[in-house]
């Protein structure tokens, strides 16, 4: 496995002086000129943002992504599995109806569907989003093991677990986080996005934060699960702290990059 770490400046800063030592940036899409100057420090992948379940694909610069990936060491195009509350108005947000179910998981696999025909299903990899249950923009079902692992074995794509998206949801819904995670298709996983989960002034949680021990315990049980056989081993782990961008910036922090990166 190889280890990455969400490209800002400090990050940059920090493996100049050697400091830290990660194999690749993690980088976003929005930005070549972003994208340039991270490689002249480390090699480079690319997160993509795109929405699987959104009926935005066929509104992609596949041309842009095409590109994008040939030009930097990404071996997947990544989607996000999502079902958002906008998208199903009279629909409960917490609903366990199957059939509801069901015509969230289908615009999933077809959106995944386009992306596959682009660049084969076994080049692509789904993520499991954050549901934080009512009054949110996410619905349920798209988070659930079972709606996961149908989207993965219909489409024959792999799986993208985000270890705090997985927190957060199990959090907000009352699960555990560990009987959640162990539900999803670990077999199929190809990569690991691991970051800390804090809570906001108003008690909202966010991703992208400094580890605490809650987070590291998880961390640590991940990597003893692919460690030991248990899970299919990913191609990369990557530390999703710090960025750039408004988003990012103000949460991008030299000592925190410093201590927590040699740990991971």
């Amino acid at each position: 496995m190889k280890v990455a770490v969400n490209y800002s400046p400090k990050a940059e800063g920090l493996i100049k002086n050697k400091s830290i030592e990660v194999d690749i940036f993690k980088c976003p899409d929005f930005s070549k000129e972003l994208i340039q100057q991270a490689k002249k420090t480390k090699p480079c992948y690319i997160h993509f943002a795109l929405n699987a379940g959104s009926g935005q694909m066929n509104n992609v610069d596949w041309e842009v992504i095409n590109e994008l990936r040939n030009s930097t060491q990404t071996p997947f195009v990544n989607v996000h599995a999502v079902a958002f509350a906008k998208d199903y108005p009279e629909i409960d947000v917490l609903t366990d109806n199957p059939y509801y179910i069901g015509m969230m998981v289908d615009a999933v696999v077809r959106d995944i569907e386009i992306v596959a025909d682009k660049f084969g299903a076994e080049n692509v990899i789904v993520e499991n989003v954050i549901c934080r249950g009512k009054g949110e923009n996410m619905m349920k079902g798209i988070i659930k093991p079972d709606s996961i692992t149908e989207i993965v074995y219909k489409t024959g794509c792999g799986l993208l677990l985000d270890t705090a998206h997985a927190q957060m949801t199990s959090m907000s819904l009352g699960l555990n986080v560990k009987d959640y995670i162990s539900q999803l298709p670990v077999s199929k996983l190809k990569e690991l996005h691991i970051t800390g989960i804090q809570k906001d002034d108003k008690g909202r949680l966010r991703d992208s934060m400094p580890m605490t021990e809650e987070d590291w315990n998880l961390a640590i049980w991940a990597i003893q699960k692919i460690k030991g056989g248990y899970w299919n081993e990913p191609w990369i782990v990557a530390f999703e702290y710090g960025g750039v961008g408004p988003k990012c910036e103000w949460r991008t922090d030299e000592d925190v990059l410093s201590k927590q990166v040699p740990l991971l």
